[in-house]
């Protein structure tokens, strides 16, 4: 439905889904102590630990948005291009980014500060990402590089939510473990849309079972981050000494480094070592390993400073790596003689500076392969080919700098991920007019009721706002009415009404139960945390279904007011001028085949949305003077997956009819003028992304 993988029917959980999430379930007391023991280090990790469970603040005006998960600091740092081009088309409040570490929400507020809100992933529990999503309810799950969890996926397509895979990276080791445990993401790669960073790793994704339509070779975004203009300069204590910089090193490449350092020093004795571990919970650990190999250091952090006996500069500290690499003389990329498969080249190559790696590249082949044919790197394999090349560069700094026009040419050849990535993100969720993903403002009234509302349209509110007076019931009321006017519900449960305002008129409704249940209490309803309440769920829909585009009215307020045990509900939306339902127009004239069409049409987008509605009547289909169709009355109703209910949404649309024809004295509808709205909803096409 509509061109995009959310038709697919809903997803199932296979026997070694469901014995992974037993295994989470069971792991996730563990995970929480862990995340509590890593805090000793690093006190991030023991900050927000509920959100790791999903209890996340609810923010109404973030649903609607992208979820965009970053596990840390090099996912984020790759996201960096492609979070700018986003922000020049969603709202800031739009965007919510996840990570796991605290290291990817230092990156996250170096870049950005609070403009972009984040919180930390969720565990991938039922109980936890359903509580997540319960709070975010984004309209699509965006994930950087290779950052699947079972769980995560399954909820989401239950959710009908587009899944996107962007800058994706898929090794052999990786695929192999995927295909071993092929249950536990069976559900998952049929519905992913991929832009992978190589075609290696797109055949990778195929053989999986991802689609080739929903596969594309988009590059790395890495190579699309641009270089801080106004990086500070050196300190004086370094001025004028070579730095030969070390960054993202482990405990391999340390030992490494320092036993090559010792005949360096001799014939280098004003060069500069300076290590940038990885990981921040090592930092003291590497400068006690210092201390007890008789280097003697000063720490960034302490703000010692450099000294002429210091060969060593330990720099732990955050955020700084591509301070360092602006101003080496020689650069090395760590994880590459520890075996850990090679971090991220591209921040010294963005730079204009060639790299030095080792022979552990298995994280990214290509890319270092490239490096070292093109000119722009040099792989060494131990302490003395180490040794040999830090010599000769700063023996001949010129010629080892020249090297740096081949990093700038090798930067450029790649550039334009981040316009290939947008394109994946545009065919996985369609039309998208973000910016009307209008802001909202949540408050609390004089009552105790808790209100959103879009301040655009409701500029302040009161209880009495909720509680007009019961004015003469009308079918047909004008806009320009400067009285509170009942309008015709049709089920005679709801209790609807136009309300005039300054900034535009709008239809106040009243939550009513039907049947037995009505006879106790007529409009109360189990006790629901807010976000969970129906006026508060309708209005969120509807600002989603805005921002596609859909032929609804705009959210204007939702009141959820709270008693003892139960709660009491109403919504406010724009008033469609000059509209009237169906079954009046039915009663007074035999619609045109056109007036079929458009009706047709408009049920089509919802569902080409995978927007069930609950109660799919005449009476919530509206036209307008112009011939143009609405849908109403959104209680209830939600994004479902799958095509099945489809067919059994519009049965309920025909019943309605015919109901409503031996009711009415006079009603023109005709059976064959059902075949005219099926062949319009059948055609419909949805318009193209932009």
């Amino acid at each position: 439905m509509g061109g995009r993988p959310l038709a697919l029917s809903p997803p199932r959980a296979t026997a070694a889904l469901r014995a992974w999430r037993l295994l989470m379930r069971g792991l996730a007391l563990p995970l929480l102590g862990w995340f509590w023991w890593r805090g000793r280090r690093e006190p991030g990790y023991r900050e927000r630990l509920r959100e790791r469970l999903g209890f996340i603040p609810v923010e109404p005006r973030h649903m609607g948005g992208l979820w965009l998960h970053a596990a840390s600091l090099g996912e984020v740092q790759a996201a960096r291009p492609l979070i700018e081009a986003l922000l020049q088309e969603w709202p800031d409040h739009t965007i919510v980014v996840t990570t796991q570490t605290p290291t990817g929400l230092g990156a996250l507020r170096a870049a950005w500060g609070d403009r972009i809100a984040h919180r930390y992933a969720p565990l991938d529990t039922p109980g936890a990402v359903s509580r997540f999503l319960d709070r975010l309810q984004p309209q699509a799950l965006v994930l950087i590089e290779r950052e699947l969890w079972p769980q995560w996926l399954f909820a989401c397509a239950d959710r009908a939510m587009p899944l996107v895979l962007l800058n994706a990276r898929l090794t052999e080791a990786a695929a192999r473990r995927y295909q071993r445990w092929r249950g536990v993401m069976a559900h998952a790669w049929p519905r992913l849309q991929v832009a992978a960073v190589d075609a290696a790793s797109g055949t990778r994704f195929a053989a999986l079972g991802v689609p080739a339509s929903q596969l594309a070779v988009s590059g790395n975004l890495k190579f699309d981050i641009a270089p801080p203009a106004n990086l500070p300069p050196l300190p004086p204590d370094l001025q004028g000494r070579p730095l030969v910089v070390a960054g993202s090193t482990h405990e391999g490449d340390e030992a490494v480094w320092l036993t090559a350092w010792q005949a360096i020093a001799r014939t280098h004795p004003d060069a500069l070592l300076v290590l940038v571990p990885r990981h921040p919970q090592r930092f003291d650990d590497v400068s006690q390993a210092l201390s007890r190999a008789g280097w003697a250091h000063a720490r960034r952090s302490r703000g010692e400073a450099v000294r002429a006996e210091h060969h060593v500069l330990l720099a732990d500290t955050m955020g700084e790596l591509l301070f360092w690499y602006r101003h080496a003389a020689l650069c090395f990329v760590g994880g590459t003689l520890a075996p850990v498969g090679g971090h991220n080249p591209l921040e010294p190559l963005s730079l204009g500076q060639p790299v030095l790696f080792g022979p552990h590249t298995h994280n990214a082949p290509a890319l270092f392969d490239e490096a070292a044919q093109s000119g722009a790197g040099l792989c060494v394999d131990d302490a003395a080919t180490l040794q040999a090349a830090v010599t000769q560069a700063l023996a001949n700094p010129a010629g080892w700098m020249a090297r740096g026009k081949a990093a700038q040419a090798l930067m450029a050849r790649h550039r334009g991920a981040t316009a290939r990535c947008l394109s994946t993100l545009h065919a996985a969720i369609g039309l998208v007019r973000a910016q009307r993903l209008c802001n909202v403002v949540a408050g609390t009234l004089d009552d105790g009721s808790i209100v959103w509302r879009d301040p655009a349209r409701a500029a302040t509110l009161s209880p009495r706002d909720f509680a007009p007076p019961a004015d003469k019931a009308g079918d047909a009321p004008q806009a320009s009415a400067q009285a509170v006017q009942r309008l015709a519900t049709g089920s005679g449960r709801g209790q609807a009404a136009l309300v005039p305002s300054p900034l535009g008129a709008y239809v106040l409704r009243h939550y009513r139960r039907g049947g037995l249940v009505a006879r106790l209490s007529d409009d109360r309803f189990a006790h629901e945390p807010v976000h969970r309440g129906r006026a508060m769920r309708e209005f969120a829909l509807l600002r989603l279904m805005q921002a596609w585009d859909l032929p609804v009215p705009a959210p204007v307020a939702a009141r959820h007011h709270p008693h003892a045990f139960s709660y009491s509900a109403d919504i406010a939306v724009a008033w469609l001028p000059g509209t009237r339902n169906l079954v009046q127009c039915l009663r007074e004239a035999r619609p045109t085949p056109d007036t079929w069409a458009a009706l047709g049409d408009a049920i089509r987008q919802l569902h080409a949305r995978q927007i069930f509605h609950a109660d799919l009547n005449a009476h919530n289909l509206l036209l307008d003077t112009q011939g143009q169709a609405w849908v109403v009355d959104f209680d209830k109703c939600e994004r479902r997956p799958g095509d099945e209910w489809k067919a059994t949404n519009l049965a309920r649309l025909l019943r309605s009819l015919r109901k409503e024809a031996k009711r009415e004295p006079v009603f023109h509808w005709h059976e064959d003028d059902w075949a005219l709205l099926n062949k319009a909803y059948r055609t419909h096409r949805e318009p193209e992304s932009t």
